[in-house]
Formats: structure tokens, C-alpha cells, sequence
């Protein structure tokens, strides 16, 4: 021993240095900590809003913003921020609950395709894109008209229409990783498909898995709006951001706030959705890491 001490350098992890690229993002931690604002407005509603959901007061109607009524009141005297604050529940328990779903079928579909190839592959394939050819929206549609408009219905009736394009990009990215070494020898070792699949082939892939679900939150959201809007989405009393729209839409000449304020919650959320999904993308990219 010649008394001389050798340091060795801590590595970090590809999660760690794409933490830290992503902490150098501005647009994409403000989004961050929009999105968990909105989140935990959402989560407290009943504890922090200002007024009862239903509460009316038909003598006092539409009025302006005010002291009282921060973001004013609707036609039939209803508090506007706290039915937004309600609103935000309904919308962002949508996104987030029917983009599980399309990850979970997505996901999985996209996998078992790639990792099997063949007869497989273009069989499971082929079923994608003959779904991609059907007017999905007037399919949700025709859903929530024969079927009645539910809660459990929109996220099943949402999800299910939104995994097409993660199946095709977690299959794309699995034919990229199946021929590589580690998977080679986990065939080798005897492991089972499914073990595989879940194991080694998924968790390699959850990059763009996490880019394109934070990509598919907004479409998800913007969906349900536009059902609410046409009046088969969440039905009253209760309301999302799409209903308030809708409904503001109706009065925007004579009562504009009962419009802008909804509009403005749904619009910043899914700037916010799309920016953080951008530097995500950043922070993930493997060729990040060589500049």
C-alpha cells in the first residue's frame, strides 16, 4: 500500500441525466408545476372552493367579476370559479384515465406485434389499420347515443379509440431492441414471451411511451370538450371545461366571461400538456447525452 486513495466517480443513471436535462428546461418545469397546480386544485375542490357545486341563486343570474364572484356567475347565479374548479376534475380525471386505457392496450398490442413478427406482426398490424380507417369520432358518438352518456363509458369509449398510434410507435421501437444482445439471451435462458415482452422489452421503450402519453392527455381532453360541447359528453349538473364551453358559447355576446375563463383553464392546461411532452421528448433523447 503506497498511501494513495483512488477516487472513482459516481456514474448516474440515463433516468438521472435526463432529470437534469430537464431541469434546464424552463418552458417544460414551469408547465410542470402549471400542470400539478391544476392537478391539486382538482384533487381539493370540494375542500377549496368558494361556493357549493349546485348552489343557485336565480335572482341574482349572470353577473360580471366581481369581489363576491371572482370569475362572476352563470345564467342561473351559479359561482363560475368553482364550477371551473369542478370542471377541472371531470377533464383531467378524462385525459388521464382514458390515456391509462390507450397505454395499457397500446402498449401491449404494440409490443406482442414487434416481438413476434411474421404472420403475427401483420396480422395484428393489419387490424391497426383498419381501425385507423374508421370515423372514430362519429364511433364515440354512435357509442354514447346508443349506450347513454356515462362517466365509465366516455374513458372506456376514449381509450379505446386513442391506442392506434402508441401500438404502432411501441412497435416500431421494439423491432429496433428484439435483435439486441440482452433479449437474445433472455430467449436463451428459456424465459417465457410474456416475461420478455414485460420485462426487457417494455421498460427499454418507456422513453417515447412517456412523450406521447404526455402528447396524448391534450387529444384525449380536447375530445371529451368536443363531445361535451356537442352535448354528448358529461351531462348536468355536473360539467368539465368542454360543457362550460359550450355553454358559454350560447350567451358569448351579452355574458363573455361565462367563455374566456373556461377557455383560457382548458387552453393553458394543454399548452402545458404539450410543452412539458416536448422537453420530455428533449430530456429523453439518447443523443442528448453526446452534446
Amino acid at each position: 500500500m503506497d498511501g494513495h486513495v483512488i477516487r472513482v466517480e459516481k456514474g448516474t443513471s440515463l433516468a438521472q441525466d435526463a432529470y437534469v436535462r430537464l431541469r434546464k428546461n424552463k418552458m417544460a418545469m414551469a408547465s410542470l408545476f402549471v400542470l400539478a397546480f391544476f392537478i391539486l386544485v382538482a384533487v381539493l375542490a370540494p375542500s377549496i372552493a368558494p361556493y357549493t357545486y349546485d348552489g343557485q341563486d336565480l335572482e341574482l343570474g349572470a353577473t360580471a367579476p366581481s369581489a363576491r364572484h371572482w370569475l362572476g356567475t352563470d345564467t342561473l347565479g351559479r359561482d363560475q370559479l368553482t364550477r371551473i374548479m369542478y370542471g377541472s376534475r371531470v377533464s383531467l380525471m378524462v385525459g388521464f384515465v382514458a390515456t391509462a386505457v390507450a397505454l395499457l392496450i397500446g402498449v401491449l398490442w404494440g409490443a406482442t406485434a414487434g416481438f413476434f413478427g411474421g404472420r403475427v406482426d401483420a396480422i395484428m398490424m393489419c387490424i391497426v389499420d383498419a381501425l385507423f380507417a374508421l370515423p372514430f369520432t362519429i364511433f364515440i358518438i354512435l357509442l354514447t347515443v346508443i349506450f347513454g352518456s356515462s362517466m365509465l363509458l366516455l374513458f372506456l369509449a376514449i381509450g379505446a379509440v386513442e391506442w392506434l398510434t402508441m401500438a404502432r410507435i411501441v412497435r416500431g421501437q421494439v423491432l429496433t431492441i428484439k435483435q439486441q444482445e440482452f433479449i437474445e439471451a433472455a430467449v436463451t435462458l428459456g424465459l417465457s414471451p410474456w416475461q420478455i415482452i414485460t420485462r426487457h422489452l417494455i421498460p427499454n421503450v418507456l422513453g417515447p411511451i412517456i412523450v406521447y402519453t404526455t402528447l396524448t392527455i391534450p387529444g384525449v381532453i380536447l375530445l371529451e370538450s368536443f363531445l361535451s360541447f356537442l352535448g354528448l359528453g358529461i351531462q348536468p349538473p355536473e360539467s368539465s371545461w368542454g360543457s362550460l364551453i359550450s355553454s358559454g358559447v350560447e350567451v358569448m355576446e351579452e355574458f363573455p366571461w361565462l367563455l374566456i375563463f373556461p377557455g383560457l383553464a382548458l387552453s393553458i392546461t394543454l399548452f402545458a400538456l404539450n410543452f412539458l411532452g416536448d422537453g420530455l421528448r428533449d430530456a429523453l433523447d439518447p443523443r442528448a447525452s453526446k452534446d
